[in-house]
């Protein structure tokens, strides 16, 4: 009789505990749906996203390394919390699947080294070290910043993104490098035919939004000077000049793939075909930076195929290339030449003045800066020479060093860009490697860092979510194919 009452009880607790669980699930799907359809489809995708990964738990580490890698199209949809209006790529505290999958992914390199002792504790190196003291760097400015939340915003902004590097650096292996040329592949084919959409329908500036229908913004972008009449392409970004960015830093990873001649046809002339969309992607962003971004790093392509690694196949992949985008969008020449040719003169002045406002504001602390994301706040005192740039024109100077400059001084420069030259002599090193892909991606990332730096000449976006994402995620593929070579070649 005994028996029979303990299980008669123990029935009754596990009957109360379905009871209870399906009560709560009930609740939060109640809740889901009487949300904001944009929130109730965010908690949804992160629930599939926790389930599948459940799923994949026996291959969790690969999971994670795609799931980073296919997310960075999609890093601009997360919410701001504590959201400011100050110009600045840190609007707030960003929470979405970015910083799921960064929890998720050291909680399970965590348990790998300390518990289960299946991979060892990764070593430290240069490029560490310089990433140490970026963040130093901001910690120490942050003291001289008019305002310091928006410091502490940005700080949390860039140590997110080394977190990003530092896992990718150690887990990519030489079974992740097709999938995630791939995934690169796919984000510049999505990206493109997201563009040509706003330019059929009319509707921008969804990235901008996150696809709130709601907002005012929604499907309407600023005019530029020169190009009044033309709707520019912003993808998932938050600007024309971020995806001009974006599609630069893509499009030399099919460009390369395409030039090896062990690939069957038909694969290259797909490639053949993703560099195209790419390239036509990028000039209906109107973007000058962009497009002086890609030219730089095809060059870059075609003279280390030609000059170092012995391909003349370069030269013929580059007029094929131009040939295919003549016959598949020929007003390209014309956007090209309007926009280089017949801009108003005053955008140069402009662009002119905002030099001679960064130089002073880099001249207040020529070490440290005036903060990091208080560039705006620092133009807003009084002492500034605000004569240099109009009235009410309060936007950030549109050269990449002098931004850093302003904000982190000296410090802040020498940190910053050494991280990418560090990457890129890594890059470079590899670039002779007997495997294909990692020789390709190499010469790929590699080309795609001069293109970040030479868009950077005059283009503010260049921290903005996307496309600064992708420059971590390429420091960190650096490192790992560095990694990879130096394997090879002790084997």
């Amino acid at each position: 009789m005994t028996f029979f009452t303990r299980a008669a009880s123990i029935l009754k607790v596990k009957y109360l505990v379905v009871l209870v669980s399906g009560a709560l699930f009930a609740t939060l799907v109640r809740k889901i749906l009487a949300m904001n359809f944009r929130y109730g489809l965010a908690i949804t995708g992160g629930l599939v996203f926790l389930s599948i990964s459940m799923m994949a738990i026996g291959f969790i580490v690969d999971f994670l390394v795609y799931a980073f890698t296919f997310n960075i199209p999609f890093a601009t949809f997360g919410k701001w919390l504590m959201r400011t209006e100050t110009v600045s790529p840190a609007r707030g505290i960003n929470l979405g699947l970015p910083e799921l999958l960064l929890v998720l992914a050291y909680t399970v390199w965590f348990a790998q080294v300390f518990i289960t002792r299946t991979k060892p504790l990764p070593r430290l190196g240069l490029l560490d070290g310089f990433m140490a003291l970026l963040l130093f760097t901001q910690v120490i400015s942050t003291l001289n910043a008019p305002d310091r939340m928006l410091a502490v915003f940005d700080i949390i902004y860039n140590f997110k993104l080394i977190l990003l590097y530092f896992f990718l650096a150690h887990n990519v292996e030489q079974h992740h490098l097709k999938w995630l040329a791939t995934l690169l592949i796919f984000a510049l084919l999505f990206e493109s035919f997201f563009g040509f959409f706003e330019r059929l329908t009319g509707i921008t500036n969804i990235g901008g939004t996150k696809g709130n229908f709601s907002m005012e913004s929604f499907g309407k972008q600023y005019k530029v000077p020169g190009i009044e009449d033309q709707l520019r392409a912003m993808g998932t970004t938050y600007d024309s000049h971020a995806l001009g960015l974006y599609l630069c830093m893509l499009i030399p990873v099919p460009f390369v793939l395409m030039t090896v001649e062990s690939l069957k046809p038909v694969l290259r002339f797909v490639l053949l075909g993703a560099c195209v969309i790419g390239i036509m992607g990028l000039v209906i962003t109107f973007s000058r930076s962009g497009w002086l971004g890609f030219g730089v790093a095809a060059f870059v392509v075609m003279g280390i195929m030609l000059f170092r690694l012995k391909q003349r196949r370069a030269v013929a992949v580059i007029l094929l290339m131009a040939l295919a985008v003549s016959v598949c969008y020929p007003r390209t020449y014309t956007f090209l030449y309007r926009r280089l040719f017949q801009a108003p003169s005053k955008i140069m002045e402009v662009r002119v003045d905002m030099i001679k406002t960064a130089l002073d504001l880099w001249s207040r602390n020529f070490l440290f800066g005036c903060g990091p994301a208080n560039y705006i706040e620092a133009y807003s005192r009084p002492d500034v020479r605000k004569q240099h740039v109009p009235a009410k024109t309060e936007l950030p100077v549109h050269n990449a060093f002098l931004w850093v400059a302003a904000e982190l001084g000296l410090f802040g420069v020498v940190s910053f860009f050494g991280i990418i030259f560090l990457a890129m002599r890594r890059c470079w090193r590899a670039m002779v490697c007997d495997d294909t892909l990692i020789r390709c991606l190499s010469l790929a990332i590699f080309a795609a860092f001069w293109g970040y730096l030479a868009d950077g000449i005059n283009n503010p976006m260049f921290r903005e979510t996307i496309p600064y994402t992708q420059l971590w995620a390429y420091i960190g593929m650096s490192v790992a194919l560095h990694r990879l070579w130096a394997e090879r070649t002790n084997e």
